[in-house]
């Protein structure tokens, strides 16, 4: 029943040549046009096409930025990539799909297949749903590509299975065929293809089992069960055409589930219909379409003319498709400056134009002296070891230093190709490895490998001229962004400069009247009687004076401390700033400031000012945000372990209006200044610097209605009393 696939087939479909829906492609294509277009928005198009699905998924499952676990869901996909590379993917899919419709005058219509792929899809997710599972896309996602294996077969066998196709009437009449024929059938290649690329294991059996006898697929899993019942019910005559589903599988799939009689018509039914919506407000008519297989046909075409006008016209479609090809990748590439997010694109555009896997990057060194893949993310462990001098006897430095891309197949004098050419083979997890040269001008950037077989290399032989300019847009891209790295560090410099230059002009110019408020303080404090109770409020004053000019002649300084050594009293420097704000920033605006502090709390190491600072810039925010007759609580609490250490808890609970959404969406990040005039925006992210830099936590709860609550963690002192 279940053929595993020939090595024959897996290599003749190693190319990875899967068709897409012309409508869906273009839909998406005039979507990546637009800048504004969100990860959601592309998302919604991709998953009407089981070729975009499995390139998306394919490409996100193997990111660098891929998360741990596999990524199921074509929305998380597409979020992990982000509209840039879609972008780039869907142009690359577009410029091979009209070279291999005029390398083989073939002509293809997906419409029924498609239909019929997004009618499975749509009414699996529905049973899923039904059944109260939580895995509705994964559901839909199997449903979508339970026939890609049909895709892959005619990207890889064209011609072949095209016939095999023309001869079948529907799929029971195609597998009949195809075992026969290709020694396997399109559910194993598309479990094949599920499993190769490491997608949702599930979802591999799901498509294996869908051509499954009802004897046989009751002991599978719920979400192989769903597909073969979705697939089974889509199948069957609508309510509305007066016909009843009849036969042994009806009533399996009826009774697969547990569905209450007549409900799964009933989901059937709307699927339809939805897949009906979406057809038309993509320009296709479902009338129209017949069958649920692709269908294939031959252009008349005569090459006519004698051999060297065919291999001018060669020549010219090799030249197009250069200028084709590179124009949009250029572009696209352009607007990354990153290295890492400029290999991934080029990663998945390679995969997708020359139908090889996945290249990997051995990049040169500044010194222009050695090979490495070091600094490249998701490569085999060998190559991230490998460090390859430059001058060394290996094909990947003969490639390297030259002009042309060469494989191990074709070294010539084979002398070049040595043992560290084999253990880059062995690592890529082929019999050969073919490098492209990276080069921009006379410099090296480093080389581009593709593991591959001896089969693959004689394909993709002619296309080496091709390739090659693609590497060498690589090259430059990497160059450029480095580039462009190197003159904003430039220019950072220069602005730090400047303003360093600027600040300590200003601490300067600062100095002068701070020093004669402070000496007047001290004038006034020495004429006043000691009867006056007013000496503790002047001292608190002279010292916020003295904080205020040591912050300014920080401005100045290139590398200032991140905090006075010594140790401080949390609980003095609250009762401190009690007095002198209590009545400016509360009082005056009917808000009650209560402190409940620890009279055992022990001292911090580090510097009073700081947390003066701290404290001030949250105390502010509350009397700005808590309305008349509301109350800020400041607390301190002892004996807090965490991380091994004990701290003291200092907690601010405000019974304001919490914050608004796009604080709290970037809570210690600078906002923007205009968002509230006079304010700059930036009090909560220096709060956060400033914890940070005396090696302590802060955390946050806000609740529209019921206000905000700080709670700071400190270390404390090591010389402190238990």
């Amino acid at each position: 029943m279940l053929q595993p696939v020939p090595e024959s087939i897996a290599d003749a479909i190693g190319r990875f040549d899967l068709p897409s829906m012309p409508q869906v492609l273009s839909r998406l294509l005039d979507l990546s046009d637009s800048e504004s277009v969100s990860s959601a928005e592309l998302a919604d198009v991709v998953r009407l096409d089981p070729a975009l699905s499995v390139h998306v998924l394919v490409a996100a499952n193997h990111s660098f930025r891929a998360l741990d676990g596999q990524l199921k869901t074509i929305d998380r996909c597409v979020g992990t990539l982000g509209p840039r590379l879609v972008r780039t993917m869907m142009a690359c899919l577009a410029i091979r799909g009209v070279f291999d419709r005029s390398d083989g005058e073939r002509s293809l219509d997906l419409t029924g297949y498609w239909i019929h792929s997004l009618r499975v899809a749509e009414l699996a997710r529905a049973i899923a749903i039904e059944l109260g599972r939580e895995d509705g896309e994964e559901a839909y996602l199997a449903g979508l590509l339970h026939d890609v294996g049909q895709l892959l077969l005619l990207g890889g066998l064209n011609g072949r299975y095209g016939a095999l196709l023309a001869w079948s009437r529907d799929e029971e009449a195609l597998l009949a065929l195809e075992r026969p024929e290709l020694g396997t059938d399109h559910a194993a290649v598309g479990a094949w293809l599920i499993d190769r690329w490491r997608l949702p294991s599930f979802v591999a059996d799901a498509v294996l089992f869908h051509h499954c006898q009802p004897t046989e697929i009751v002991a599978a899993d719920t979400l192989s069960r769903i597909v073969w019942t979705a697939h089974i019910a889509v199948g069957w005559p609508l309510a509305t055409e007066g016909a009843a589903a009849s036969g042994f599988e009806h009533g399996a799939a009826e009774t697969m589930l547990g569905l209450p009689g007549g409900r799964l018509a009933e989901l059937r039914d709307r699927a339809i219909v939805r897949v009906g919506e979406l057809a038309a407000g993509l320009g296709v008519d479902v009338a129209t379409s017949a069958g649920t297989l692709p269908h294939v046909s031959r252009l008349p075409f005569e090459n006519a003319g004698p051999p060297e006008h065919r291999a001018a016209n060669e020549r010219i479609e090799t030249v197009v498709r250069d200028m084709a090809v590179m124009a949009p990748l250029r572009h696209s590439l352009s607007e990354i400056r990153d290295d890492t997010e400029v290999l991934q694109a080029v990663r998945e555009a390679a995969r997708i134009l020359f139908g090889l896997g996945y290249p990997a990057f051995l990049l040169a060194r500044d010194d222009q002296t050695m090979l490495t893949g070091a600094d490249v993310g998701g490569q085999p462990p060998l190559l991230a070891a490998l460090a390859l001098p430059l001058a060394a006897r290996s094909l990947a430095a003969t490639v390297a230093l030259g002009e042309e891309a060469r494989a191990t197949f074709n070294a010539s004098p084979a002398a070049d190709a040595s043992l560290t050419d084999l253990q880059i083979a062995r690592a890529l997890g082929s019999a050969g490895v073919l490098y492209l040269p990276m080069k921009v001008g006379s410099r090296v950037v480093g080389v581009m490998a593709f593991g591959i077989s001896e089969a693959q290399f004689v394909r993709c032989e002619k296309q080496l001229a091709w390739m090659a300019s693609f590497a060498r847009l690589a090259a430059s891209s990497l160059e450029q962004g480095r580039g462009m790295r190197d003159r904003e560090r430039q220019q950072e410099a220069e602005l730090t400069s400047r303003f360093e230059q600027r600040a300590r002009q200003v601490a300067h110019e600062a100095g002068n009247p701070l020093s004669i408020i402070t000496n007047y303080l001290k004038i006034v404090s020495d004429r006043m009687p000691r009867s006056a109770g007013v000496h503790h409020e002047l001292d608190i004053l002279k010292e916020e004076i003295d904080r205020v000019a040591k912050i300014i002649r920080r401005l100045g300084e290139k590398s200032p401390k991140t905090h006075d050594e010594g140790e401080a009293d949390v609980n003095a420097i609250i009762e401190g700033m009690a007095a002198l704000y209590r009545e400016s920033l509360f009082t005056t605006r009917g808000i009650t400031l209560d402190l409940i502090l620890n009279e055992q709390l022990p001292a911090i190491p580090g510097s009073r000012d700081q947390i003066k600072q701290i404290l001030l810039n949250l105390w502010k925010n509350a009397s700005e945000a808590v309305p008349s007759g509301g109350r800020l609580v400041v607390s301190t609490a002892h004996g807090l372990r965490q991380g091994g250490r004990d701290h003291v808890e200092i907690r601010l609970a405000d019974t304001g209006p919490g914050l608004p959404t796009e604080v709290i969406q970037n809570i210690f990040q600078p906002l923007d200044p205009g968002r509230r005039p006079g304010h700059a925006g930036v009090g909560l992210s220096i709060v956060a610097a400033l914890v940070k830099g005396l090696d302590g936590q802060i955390t946050f709860q806000s609740r529209a209605g019921q206000g905000t609550t700080f709670v700071i963690l400190l270390p404390k002192s090591e010389r402190s009393a238990p």
